[in-house]
């Protein structure tokens, strides 16, 4: 059981950008309940480390070194060989929030010399199968995007360390190799974006007033007929085939998929990206195709490389514009799987309040949540679409989900004996 403290525990982030840091500082004042705050690292009692940033395994080994020891937290969405020491310990992202104040508790009595088990081990926690939902026995198949391929069920998010298809060593060993440093170099940091600056960045559907309850089920946009749409089911082929593919249309550049990294390749800029993601698309002008790997190796630019989900997630942003995907009911409660990592992906006007409603208090309507949060229905709208596109919002309607608010049934009254009839009768008199 976590322990409640007076004070909050002192935490340093270690090699984070400035973006990084703000959102970890609400992240513990909003859903870790205050359980630690951000400090100088020379008044820190714990050291986190993302390995997302550049010298992490350095900042590791240093605060390793550091004496008197200090507890240090290590976050990471990779596969990697974790360092057994007694005041270590690894999250694997995204990260919930028991999850780190569980580890907060633990680096706590840690800091203080005290001996104490490590918690749940988080980083060896069985994951969703990147893509592989199990679909249920009432479900109707998908409708397919492209005649030419299999409908699939719509994907879930993508979890970096784990392919559903196991590559041959051999053949993996021919896919790209980019030296570690600069793969993590060549992701741009996410960005904040802010109410006012939303309109400009995001764009507006001009024909509708989508914060408008009454207008409601005009907010509603269908990924299939858009760029969203040929990816999700470009994505979803490639990591079921274990094949590096190509999505390509007439009207603009190809898009290639390259599955044993979770990363795309685009000779294209967001603005342009941006101005495509609105466009209604003909599936006659689309194609998948197969690229041999040593076509793939001679596109490691490291500039047009981008991580799958951050790529996915801005792609929904800007298809979405404010509007909720087709298949949320919008009357109906929606649900978050699992916090989204944002400190990779872009951050919508009051994403991290959406996202704590929904994971602290449980599967509510996108009408309630803004009215909740007193914020304009947009927001929730395009968060909700975002997190949609990867898997990690759906609608909560299974009667399996054991989230879902029931009505308890109603017990029939038991039948009065002749003595309690009659005190019954005199009592209404």
């Amino acid at each position: 059981m976590k322990k409640r403290r007076k004070e909050p525990l002192g935490v340093a982030l270690l090699g984070m950008d400035e973006r990084s840091c703000k959102l970890v500082t609400r992240f513990f004042r909003g859903p870790c309940e205050g359980f630690a705050e951000v400090v100088d690292e020379a008044d820190a009692r714990v050291d986190i480390i993302d390995t997302h940033f550049a010298h992490s395994d350095q900042l590791v080994e240093n605060s390793l070194a550091r004496s008197p020891q200090r507890a240090i937290i290590v976050l990471t969405s990779k596969a990697t060989d974790p360092i057994d020491r007694d005041n270590l310990l690894y999250l694997t992202k995204p990260i919930k929030a028991d999850e780190m104040m569980d580890a907060i508790d633990w680096a706590n009595d840690i800091s203080q010399g005290r001996i104490r088990r490590k918690p749940k081990p988080y980083f060896d926690r069985v994951k969703v199968s990147a893509f592989t939902p199990e679909p249920s026995a009432s479900a109707k198949p998908a409708e397919p995007l492209l005649p030419e391929l299999k409908a699939v069920a719509t994907p879930v998010a993508v979890q970096p360390e784990k392919t559903p298809v196991a590559f041959k060593a051999a053949e993996q060993e021919k896919l790209i190799h980019l030296d570690e440093q600069h793969k993590r170099a060549k992701y741009s940091s996410a960005i904040s974006v802010d109410e006012e600056d939303f309109n400009d960045f995001i764009g507006l559907v001009a024909e509708i007033n989508v914060n408008d309850v009454n207008e409601r089920y005009l907010a509603a946009y269908d990924p299939k007929k858009y760029y969203q749409g040929y990816v999700q089911f470009a994505y979803k082929s490639s990591l079921e085939k274990a094949q590096i593919l190509q999505l390509s249309s007439s009207s603009w550049n190809p898009l290639v998929i390259l599955p044993h990294s979770h990363e795309v390749w685009l000779d294209a800029d967001d603005d342009i990206l941006k101005k495509n993601a609105c466009v209604w698309l003909d599936f006659g002008t689309m194609s998948i195709t197969p690229i041999d790997k040593e076509i793939a190796q001679g596109m490691a630019n490291l500039e047009k490389i981008q991580e799958m989900n951050a790529f996915l997630w801005k792609l929904a942003l800007w298809t979405s514009k404010g509007r909720y995907p087709k298949a949320i009911d919008v009357d109906r409660p929606v649900y978050l799987k699992q916090w989204p990592d944002l400190t990779r992906y872009i951050v919508t006007p009051h994403a991290l309040r959406i996202a704590g409603v929904l994971v602290n208090r449980g599967p509510d309507t996108m009408i309630n949540v803004a009215s909740m949060l007193a914020i304009e229905l947009r927001y929730v709208y395009i968060f909700i679409s975002a997190a949609h596109a990867l898997g990690l919002a759906a609608q909560a309607k299974r009667q399996m989900d054991t989230i879902i608010q029931t009505t308890l049934p109603v017990t029939a009254p038991a039948k009065k004996g002749i003595l309690n009839r009659i005190i019954s009768k005199l009592r209404g008199m």
